[in-house]
């Protein structure tokens, strides 16, 4: 009864046109902010960028109260830097104000790539993975070193570079490859000089550090190199051991044990020599002037590793 007594009085009426009238008013306002929101009805023309830089497309689509989004990610060498190539929507496309346009321009060059770490692998390998990244090897150069054709180390432009510098794509390298070790190489002259220096000098011309003797085992302060084997300027193939002899004592209290030593290692002194005064005068004479002992045969006998203490 009493929602009968309600639908039928004048308040529920008007209570109702009242609500129905707001809603409609709240739907209409609704629908005009939206139109002046998305600016319905209003276009523009999408502007003609062709032939422009891309500076001057930029200021054009700010004129227009365009957005826009630029994509420079490849390079063509066809094309100038920066050169517009593709526009979406299309030049003379109608959209609305603020509607965002996509532009591809070529980029300013090749995108700068990694140098891969190539350094000790077989040459096939490094240049798969060089020309992978878009690296170019306008150069191979070759050093002496064990691993036969590996890769020793990559230079740019004349300089050393490591592994990872990034450096534009298509860049020349040179490359330098192990050539393995050599053979019939002279031997250096170590005569006098100290065992780190001696050892030095010895991986620096390839050869290896063999055994290091010395004339007093419990004096090793201030000593020098006073004989070594092979003898300097022998022809010996790298990668083989120089045994050296030091001591901290005058040369000439070491005169015996150089004439024993190339007794034993140096036999064409005492087989050509006819007394040891000779063969010791001539092997002074070569440790004072730092020189190749003198030979008498032009092939000398294979020098034998013998331990002397």
């Amino acid at each position: 009864m009493k929602i009968l007594k309600l639908i039928s009085s004048w308040q529920f009426w008007v209570s109702v046109a009242l609500a129905i009238a707001i809603f409609f008013c709240l739907l209409q306002g609704t629908f005009f902010w939206l139109n002046a929101y998305t600016n319905h009805g209003v276009q523009v023309e999408v502007p003609n960028l062709n032939n422009l830089t891309l500076d001057q497309a930029v200021v054009k689509l700010d004129e227009s109260e365009l957005e826009y989004e630029i994509d420079t990610s490849k390079y063509d060498p066809k094309y100038k830097p920066y050169q517009i190539l593709d526009i979406y929507p299309l030049i003379g496309s109608n959209v609305k104000k603020g509607r965002r346009i996509f532009i591809r321009a070529n980029a300013k060059t090749w995108k700068p790539v990694a140098v891969p770490n190539i350094v000790g692998k077989y040459k096939y390998l490094a240049f798969s993975q060089l020309d992978l990244v878009g690296l170019k090897i306008s150069d191979t150069i070759y050093e002496p070193s064990l691993a036969t054709n590996t890769v020793l180390k990559l230079l740019y432009k004349g300089k050393e570079i490591q592994p990872g510098v990034t450096l534009p794509r298509f860049s020349s390298l040179t490359i330098v490859l192990a050539k393995g070790l050599a053979k019939n190489v002279s031997v250096p002259s170590l005569i006098g000089l100290d065992e780190e220096t001696a050892k030095k000098i010895i991986s620096e011309n390839l050869f290896s550090s063999g055994s290091v003797i010395y004339d007093d085992p419990d004096d090793k302060e201030n000593t020098r190199v006073y004989y070594q084997v092979p003898a300097p300027s022998y022809v010996y193939d790298q990668g083989q051991p120089i045994d050296l002899y030091l001591s901290s004592k005058p040369l000439e209290q070491l005169r015996d044990k150089i004439q024993n030593l190339d007794a034993t290692f140096n036999r064409q002194y005492t087989e050509e020599d006819s007394g040891e005064d000779s063969s010791s005068v001539d092997t002074s004479e070569r440790i004072n002037n730092n020189a190749p002992a003198s030979s008498g045969n032009s092939e000398p006998n294979k020098p034998q590793r013998v331990i002397i203490e």
